[in-house]
């Protein structure tokens, strides 16, 4: 027993540390393993010996990580010591030197490629006296986790401008909220470019064959474009029930069709004293005309949440268009848009009776990845 309190709380400490990490899934084996031999030993006093039967490892094995957590008793010393071998050639500065040469921008240093790429960050570096082999700048790029050659799509926009806090935080509390009996919540939005796609030639099949053992389902590469139609749809997200629809030709829904689809949604229901409408910022929900109509007397009941910029995803009328693409129309084949329009509207009526209330979350505080 080790007398010194300062001890006793260290390994009390370093138990804790060891028995956290022996319950993790994602831990090293090979951490694990040093874990519970030090835990069987020193800490539930079986045997050498009899710890390395349990673990099924040698006795000099269990008799060096028990040794060396003796003398540092702490997780950290059961890490693999660092091996003998080469010195580095390149130091911390060279290294450093090539990373930051690869997280540059090329226009930033008067170059004219598009991207950083391991050949130019390997001249960059051998111009600063850094003569190191492009299999050494690709090592130390891996190591680093610094890949310049790649890029992601991102929205850079300003979430903490107060327009987009107090849309956000109306359209969520309408979402929360309990309603009184004579108010009500729609999300509205538009679906465009549904497109007709079809065979080429008539085959006897349709252009696909069914899924089979060890054979996904076949669809034939080639198609027409029998042209394309818009859904619109309003929804009603505590019941997940459509309120009303209805499908245009391309190019068919423009802000008058707006402004009827939205008499017919207060025509549907005289008994609603407020009608609370989400819904995004298309050019048909901006223009003159509908301004004037929200402006009218018959439009008094609407309440227009409209979502941030480049937040239309707060419209759970685009959780119903993901669930309605999956189930209707994802890989299926059309020969005109008049059999689109018509397999539109038999979908719709099953979705009708299929339908579900929206489970959705959203968590303002968490940060993006």
């Amino acid at each position: 027993m080790i007398a010194d309190p300062s001890a006793d709380a260290l390994l009390m400490v370093a138990e804790q540390e060891l028995r956290q990490l022996v319950a993790r899934r994602a831990a090293e084996h090979r951490l694990v393993e040093r874990a519970n031999i030090v835990l069987l030993h020193v800490y539930e006093g079986v045997s050498l010996a009899a710890t390395a039967r349990r673990l099924r490892v040698s006795r000099p094995t269990a008799r060096r990580w028990v040794r060396r957590f003796r003398a540092n008793p702490q997780v950290a010393a059961l890490g693999d010591a660092d091996r003998s071998g080469r010195p580095r050639v390149y130091g911390c500065a060279e290294r450093a030197l090539v990373i930051t040469q690869a997280c540059q921008k090329p226009k930033d240093i008067g170059r004219l490629e598009a991207r950083m790429m391991q050949w130019l960050v390997h001249d960059l570096a051998k111009g600063l006296g850094v003569g190191c082999s492009r299999s050494t700048i690709q090592r130390i790029l891996a190591h680093a986790e610094v890949q310049p050659h790649r890029e992601r799509y991102y929205l850079f926009t300003n979430k903490d401008s107060p327009e987009f806090v107090a849309r956000r935080d109306a359209i969520c509390s309408a979402y929360t909220r309990e309603l009184p009996a004579d108010e009500m919540l729609v999300c509205m939005d538009e679906k465009t470019n549904i497109q007709a796609l079809g065979p080429i030639v008539r085959i006897s099949h349709g252009g696909e064959r069914p899924v089979a053992p060890r054979r996904p389902r076949y669809v034939d590469h080639s198609y027409r474009r029998h042209g394309t139609c818009t859904l619109v749809a309003a929804v009603d997200p505590r019941t997940g029930k459509l309120i009303h629809s209805a499908t245009f030709r391309a190019g068919g829904f423009t802000t008058i069709e707006t402004i009827d689809f939205l008499r017919h949604i207060l025509a549907a229901h005289p008994n609603m004293k407020r009608i609370h409408l989400v819904w995004d910022n298309g050019t048909t929900h901006r223009s003159d005309a509908m301004k004037e109509f929200l402006k009218s007397e018959e439009a008094q009941r609407l309440e227009v949440l409209p979502t941030p910029v480049h937040a239309s995803w707060l419209n759970l009328c685009e959780n119903f268009f993901s669930r309605f693409s999956r189930r209707y129309l994802n890989g299926r084949r059309y020969r005109s848009l008049e059999e689109l329009d018509g397999h539109l509207g038999a979908a719709l009526v099953d979705y009708q009776n299929h339908a579900r209330p929206m489970a959705w979350e959203y968590n303002p505080g968490r940060k993006a990845a």
